[in-house]
């Protein structure tokens, strides 16, 4: 009877913590999750806000790292399709190519509980009349993962984009050197890139 009792009061806690997460999305602007349930547990929530987030999945904050708020993300095509065809001197017979313009994360650096930017530039070409590429950005210190920030499903048509994911730290992460991983996927190609930050 006392691990039953045990037991449905752990239910009752992350019940409890749980709403406290989906009652952090702030003011419509943010797809944002107010922390993890705890060391091992978190949460995700899905959000259609419109202009920017398409079926996003936002990760919480893993371990003892709480209140990591994601805002949506600020998508741009830079170039079209001929423009940078163009500037990569691409031919047709080439196929699809998903290629690393540049990335990184400003400022660079930031105190807890401030926000910070991730910003991920990157070339597809050859794919016709569109293709779903997939966003993935996760916040590392070293090789330790310290949350599963986003990810997320795009239908995407030639050219250059530019991604923007705003984020806005938990107050109690550890100063030091951390970074934000990257990935770009369709289903033929991934590419990956780091850009480091420091928290003072």
């Amino acid at each position: 009877m006392k691990m039953w009792t045990k037991v449905l009061s752990c239910a009752l806690v992350l019940s409890v913590a749980a709403l406290g997460v989906v009652g952090c999305q702030t003011y419509g602007e943010s797809a944002g999750l107010g922390g993890a349930l705890g060391a091992g547990a978190g949460a995700i929530i899905g959000n259609q806000s419109g202009h920017a987030l398409e079926g996003a999945l936002i990760g919480g904050a893993l371990g003892a790292v709480t209140g990591l708020i994601v805002h949506d993300v600020k998508v741009k095509r830079i170039r079209n399709q001929t423009e940078t065809a163009t500037a990569n001197n691409y031919q047709p017979s080439q196929g699809e190519m998903l290629t690393l313009d540049r990335v990184d994360v400003l400022p660079p650096s930031v105190r807890p509980g401030e926000e910070i930017s991730g910003t991920i530039q990157y070339i597809l070409l050859g794919t016709g009349s569109g293709v779903q590429v997939g966003e993935q950005r996760t916040l590392m210190q070293g090789d330790r993962t310290v949350a599963d920030i986003s990810t997320q499903n795009f239908t995407r048509q030639d050219g250059t984009w530019v991604s923007t994911l705003p984020f806005r730290l938990p107050g109690n992460i550890q100063p030091g050197q951390y970074s934000l991983v990257t990935t770009v996927r369709t289903a033929r190609t991934v590419i990956s890139a780091r850009a480091n930050f420091t928290v003072l």
